[in-house]
């Protein structure tokens, strides 16, 4: 059964790098989007409970965005390293693939 098999191309490597990648930079976008909403927070908002509120937003979720951003960034490394392996394979092997 082909659901039974995992199938390794240098074209599918590349296009999950790609769309990691694409990912990555969603979340610079996120970090941005969710600043200016803090902002625009404390300017609706103000006084100490804002300030307290918008910190704890700004720890909690920048924390949590840069650490799945770090995580991606692994991620996409272990990639390139393995399509690296790849292409050299496939240089050697004339474009066979590898089913497991």
């Amino acid at each position: 059964m082909a659901a039974d098999k995992i199938v390794i191309t240098q074209a599918n490597v590349a296009n999950v790098v790609s769309e990691l990648r694409a990912e990555q930079e969603k979340i610079g976008s996120y970090k941005s989007n969710l600043e200016t909403e803090l902002d625009n927070i404390n300017k609706a908002w103000e006084g100490a409970d804002a300030t307290k509120y918008t910190q704890k937003m700004r720890d909690d979720y920048n924390v949590l965005l840069e650490a799945f951003n770090e995580s991606l960034a692994s991620y996409i490394n272990f990639l390139e390293k393995v399509y690296g392996e790849y292409e050299q394979f496939d240089n050697e092997y004339a474009g066979k693939t590898i089913e497991v």
